[in-house]
């Protein structure tokens, strides 16, 4: 979350503030990839954490046995989205695009850093992990006992179907608004290159 916020921060500023050349821009860059690389860090060590609670629950010896090729799949595509962040430095490339209603071909040098800032966005997956780190269901020893002789899996997605069940309103409604903030800001980061008349790049009017 610290390095989203910082992203957006960053990519607001140097729109209209500073320039991506400025020093500003190169130390909130250096800030969000330093929260990258703790993030990363931290990634892996709870994945060692998990793969040393499969070695105790199943006794085993090596921990190569706990190493599914859909576990390192998954943990390696973890790593590959939580690794995309713009890098410091001012880096453009030529956005070729067509403007609606009129059709007319529109160029623009835009920031590579777009390309890199949006997909930081999925990293709000690691919401469902904490939720399911924190969850009472998770950490509850009588729940997992009832839950280990019914072989029901803990995972993300059984805790998020419970939360469905007690509260589907306001799980809904936190999904959809999140959401909907979400492309509101992507469509008008994106927009702003080529959006003259400020309908789309303004916040509100992507929104709407």
């Amino acid at each position: 979350m610290f390095g989203i916020v910082v992203m957006v921060t960053e990519t607001e500023l140097s729109w209209g503030v500073y320039t991506k050349e400025s020093s500003y821009s190169f130390a909130l860059k250096c800030l969000i990839s330093l929260s990258t690389v703790i993030l990363l860090g931290l990634i892996i060590m709870y994945h060692a954490r998990e793969i040393q609670l499969f070695m105790v629950d199943n006794g085993a010896d090596d921990w190569r046995i706990a190493m599914t090729y859909e576990r390192i799949f998954f943990i390696v595509l973890e790593l590959l989205v939580c690794a995309i962040h713009p890098i410091p430095g001012q880096y453009v490339f030529t956005w070729t695009a067509r403007l609606a209603f009129t059709y007319t071909p529109s160029v623009a040098d835009a920031d590579v850093d777009i390309i890199l800032s949006i997909p930081m966005f999925l990293r709000l997956y690691l919401i469902g992990r904490v939720m399911l780190l924190h969850s009472k269901l998770f950490t509850d020893a009588s729940s997992r006992s009832i839950g280990a002789l019914n072989k029901i899996n803990f995972n993300t997605r059984f805790v998020m179907k419970t939360l469905m069940t007690i509260c589907p309103g306001t799980v809904l409604l936190v999904f959809s608004i999140s959401s909907w903030i979400i492309a509101a800001w992507t469509v008008r980061v994106c927009e702003r290159y080529h959006d003259k008349q400020e309908i789309t790049s303004n916040f509100l009017g992507a929104m709407w």
